[in-house]
Parts: C-alpha cells; sequence; structure tokens
C-alpha cells in the first residue's frame, strides 16, 4: 500500500501534491477492507486508519484553501465533535499504525486498543464492552473506542466535498 507523507497537511499544497493525494485516496478506496464480507483483520483497521488519514488531510487541506468541511449530520453526538472536520481529526490522531523496529523485518502494528467495526444494521456491545448503533443497510461502521464513523455518509461524503472544492480552486 503506498502511504503518501506529507509534511504538514495545514501547508497549502500544490495542484501535484493535491493530485498525488487524490489518487492515494482512490487507491485507497479499492482495498477489500470496505468491501461487505472482508473480515475485520490486521490489514482491514490498516486500511481504515489510512482512509481515515488520508481523508482529514484531505479535509484540513480545504480549510486553509478557505472552505471547512462542516456537515454535522450523524456525527457523534456522545462527545464534544462539533463537525466532520473535527471528527476525522480526533479519530486520525487516535488510531494510527507504528513499526515495531526491534524486529529484523518491521512489523505493522495497530497501537489503538478498541477498534471495532460493523456492517449493516445493528446495535449492541462489542467484546471489548463498548456500544455500538448502526440504523442503516449496507453501511460500513467504524470505530475508535466510543468515535463513530461512517464510510458512504461520512468518509466518502466528506471526500466528495473537499475533493470538489479543491478542484475548483485555480
Amino acid at each position: 500500500m503506498p502511504w503518501l507523507m506529507i509534511d504538514s497537511p495545514d501547508a497549502a499544497w500544490t495542484k501535484q501534491q493535491l493530485t498525488e493525494h487524490l489518487a492515494l485516496i482512490a487507491h485507497l478506496l479499492q482495498a477489500n477492507a470496505f468491501k461487505p464480507a472482508t473480515p475485520f483483520i490486521k490489514q482491514s483497521q490498516i486500511s481504515w486508519i489510512a482512509l481515515i488519514g488520508a481523508v482529514s488531510d484531505l479535509v484540513r487541506q480545504a480549510l486553509v484553501a478557505g472552505k471547512r468541511i462542516d456537515f454535522t449530520e450523524e456525527v457523534n453526538s456522545d462527545d464534544e465533535r462539533q463537525d466532520i472536520t473535527s471528527l476525522l481529526d480526533s479519530m486520525r490522531q487516535s488510531a494510527y499504525v507504528s513499526s515495531d523496529n526491534n524486529l529484523a523485518r518491521p512489523n505493522l502494528t495497530i497501537i489503538f486498543p478498541n477498534l471495532n467495526y460493523v456492517y449493516g444494521v445493528g446495535t449492541g456491545y462489542f467484546p471489548n464492552g463498548l456500544f455500538f448503533r448502526c440504523t442503516y443497510e449496507n453501511e460500513l461502521t467504524f470505530f475508535v473506542g466510543r468515535d463513530r464513523i461512517f464510510f458512504h455518509r461520512h468518509l466518502m461524503r466528506a471526500f466528495m466535498e473537499a475533493r470538489c472544492y479543491l478542484l475548483s480552486l485555480p
């Protein structure tokens, strides 16, 4: 999986950086992790975390360029997240992938202990005791701790709004 590291997501990107970042997101969206029947294994978790980080960078870039992606529909109301931009930023800071450099061959490891995933309609408790709810058929829902993000209703919408805005700029 290609990783695009932007030195400062708060600095204005060049058109080339934007093009590369959009290509990265397009690549990430092809991952098996976003297909309903995919097991929630380490590689799936890494794909979710990478996509959240990439969309978070894109949304932040829209903010740098003058437009905050600020929809609030179903952004978790149990916490202090004001909109999708703040939810993405919080999730990005909470869930990340780190290399274990003590091994001869680096092993990617998920650092955050409470990652969960639901496909389709359901409510209940995960084995780690956290409550979950998804009221939509055909929706992928990812949880980092108590924070919830929907694949289509949140990630794809934030991606499309930021992408359209940034591509419309001269």
